[in-house]
């Protein structure tokens, strides 16, 4: 009897803990729906995805938010195609001393499996003099709608409200 009462303290532990790292909590019915809807919320969902990323320092998961084939048209630098290029690009913005993004969908709409998103951005830095650069602008997105619903970006391009010298 002595053996078994011992035992129960790590029986139950290993149950807990084999139930805890196996329950995945699926997304509410309402919020999958609306992802894969053709709302602007839905069609916005894919820009949030992308600056939460950002936030973490994902440049995989950040890149996730395009297609494979996608390409981006970066403010005054070359076309960057495919999502391994994409993914390097946010790499090292991210290693620039990105400090956060935000973005806010002014604009989005869609016909069957294409779409667009028009909207506004902020960029946070850490700049070289221990102070923090804000870069404000705008966007647009060229949204496709993947095998599975979700609307990703096959073109982004972007620019900053700030004048060029």
């Amino acid at each position: 009897m002595k053996t078994t009462i011992y035992k129960l303290p790590l029986v139950l532990s290993v149950v807990l803990i084999t139930g805890m790292s196996c329950k995945q909590t699926p997304p509410p019915i309402e919020e999958k729906n609306n992802y894969e809807s053709d709302s602007m919320e839905a069609l916005g969902q894919m820009n949030r995805d992308f600056a939460k990323a950002l936030n973490a320092k994902d440049a995989v998961a950040a890149a996730f938010a395009y297609h494979k084939g996608a390409s981006l048209l970066p403010p005054n630098e070359p076309i960057i195609s495919g999502r391994k290029n994409i993914q390097k690009y946010w790499q090292k913005t991210i290693d620039a001393g990105l400090i956060d993004a935000s973005v806010r969908t002014l604009d989005a709409k869609s016909s069957g499996n294409l779409g667009y998103e028009i909207g506004t951005f902020i960029l946070r830095f850490h700049g070289t003099k221990n102070d923090t650069i804000i870069e404000i602008g705008k966007y647009i997105e060229v949204l496709e709608r993947n095998e599975n619903g979700m609307w990703l970006s096959a073109y982004g391009m972007w620019s900053s409200n700030t004048p060029t010298k």
